[in-house]
């Protein structure tokens, strides 16, 4: 946490910062507003992207203006064999977000290492600073070779991050007899977990398997970095962000919600008619709810069919983004609902969706953009976790913070299901989707939800103006890289 003191100079620009973001536009979203804020607050004078040329439009895209902003394709390497299947170079090459599809990304991204290495050494200037995601754990060397400082950029928020490390280590759920049987971390009292509210691997007190080697390795490079770089804000997330830098050597630096990096203007930005369909719903005072499970959920036919049902007979206007792959060949969704429920299946600015006064709850995956953005936008949410740490985020939406309502396949009963997709047990009902979406919107449970993170919208809005903890966060983060820098090239020379 920032000093209360009088706030020293401001720190020398970092001269050259590299970006290497998984390639997943989820992943590579806060490494693009935390490069508008370095710009822009003068406290680097030059960032540079490293991606693939299927993430490269998208990248130049969101820093096109952007002074001092540059990209560089890394390209895969050509396949050896004509008969070998392609492998994937995106998330959403995926067919699922399943563990077995996400390791098979990472081994295939492994193959941009050497030009990784090559692409970091003839940057120019030479840079005094990656940050990489996580999951890219092979960028350890290059930057090692290089004499390049490291922070690790993890997606994912505080809560998330302690809790994982936190029950690898103390293994409590070793001694429970179900996947529903409640347990504590020391040094947290009141949370109470269970099993089925953790991610594979870290459900087994004992992991093991290709999975956990993963997370091994990538635990193994953070450790040699200067520290991860987490979109949050202290006061979100102060008890886990203490917790961890209490205990682990390795600093977290919470310097979010990066979304609050993007102008006003941009925040609010929509499409003419979706602007205009949510407008008339204000001016009619018709709440609405917007539905977004993120681009990488992968929804079956059957759970597709329950959530239009629950829509359509909870009685509220809604937005609903819709993913094509979700729909087989001659499927519509479109005009089913009436002038009731607007289905969206291109791109939506979300974070202008949530911004506008009709919106008044989001039907969420509880990815971490998505809470950050839900919260910061001052709308509460309707919980459907599907995959990765979602279960730990509705977790901590739901029954840490308060500010949301959770969903549960019907016949949840805290076993693990046939996949590790994270909805275990089965289908959503429309009956449960249609009793949950009228309490956020209209019930006592979301009003509550409603008034506090109304409250945390404030917070993160004063997290990241001028004197707040974030916007100090990351003077602190830039000071301490520079000056550890410097230390190291008077003693090395």
């Amino acid at each position: 946490m920032a000093s209360s003191s009088s706030p020293p100079p401001s720190p020398t620009p970092l001269r050259h910062v590299a970006m290497l973001p998984f390639m997943a536009k989820g992943h590579a979203m806060p490494l693009l507003h935390l490069s508008r804020l370095l710009l822009r607050r003068g406290l680097a004078s030059a960032v540079t992207f490293l991606t693939t040329p299927r993430e490269a439009p998208f990248i130049r895209a969101a820093v096109a203006g952007l002074p001092g902003a540059a990209v560089v394709e890394l390209p895969f390497p050509s396949s050896t064999s004509a008969a070998a299947p392609a492998a994937p170079q995106s998330t959403e090459d995926l067919s699922s977000p399943s563990a077995s599809g996400l390791l098979d990304l990472v081994s295939a991204a492994a193959a941009l290492r050497p030009a990784f290495a090559d692409a970091l050494a003839r940057l120019d200037p030479r840079p005094d600073l990656l940050v990489h995601d996580g999951f890219l754990a092979w960028a350890e060397a290059a930057a090692a070779a290089l004499a390049v400082p490291r922070l690790v950029s993890l997606g994912i928020g505080a809560f998330a991050s302690y809790v994982s490390v936190a029950v690898t280590a103390q293994k409590p759920h070793a001694l429970v007899g179900s996947p529903s049987e409640p347990f504590e971390l020391d040094g947290l009292p009141g949370l109470r977990l269970t099993k089925a509210d953790l991610h594979p691997p870290f459900d087994d007190p004992e992991p093991a398997g290709p999975h956990w080697d993963f997370v091994c390795a990538c635990r193994a490079a953070m450790a040699s970095s200067r520290g991860t770089v987490v979109n949050t804000f202290y006061e979100l997330e102060s008890p886990y962000i203490d917790r961890w830098n209490q205990e682990i050597p390795l600093k977290m630096w919470p310097v979010g919600p990066l979304c609050l990096a993007i102008e006003p203007a941009v925040q609010s930005a929509l499409d003419p008619d979706l602007a205009g369909w949510l407008d008339s719903r204000l001016a009619m005072d018709r709440p609405v709810l917007y539905v977004a499970f993120g681009s990488q959920a992968t929804l079956s036919r059957a759970q597709i069919e329950e959530i239009a049902a629950g829509l359509d007979r909870s009685g509220l206007d809604f937005i609903w983004v819709v993913r094509s792959k979700w729909l087989d060949q001659g499927d519509q969704l479109e005009g089913r609902f009436g002038d009731r429920g607007k289905v969206v299946q291109t791109f939506v600015n979300q974070l202008g969706v949530l911004n506008h006064k009709a919106v008044k709850g989001f039907f969420s995956h509880c990815g971490w953009n998505s809470v950050t953005e839900s919260i910061s936008m001052g709308v509460p949410i309707l919980a459907f976790p599907m995959a990765a740490e979602q279960k730990m985020n509705a977790k901590f939406v739901v029954d840490v913070l308060g500010v949301g309502l959770r969903v549960w396949p019907s016949d949840y009963g805290g076993a693990r299901g046939g996949d590790d997709d994270g909805v275990k047990g089965g289908l959503v009902t429309s009956e449960d989707i249609q009793a949950m979406a009228k309490e956020l919107i209209f019930g006592e449970g979301g009003r509550r939800a409603a008034a506090i993170v109304a409250e945390l919208a404030v917070s993160a809005r004063k997290a990241m103006d001028t004197g707040g903890s974030s916007f100090e966060n990351l003077e602190l983060m830039v000071r301490e890289i520079t000056e550890i820098s410097r230390v190291e090239q008077a003693t090395s020379g």
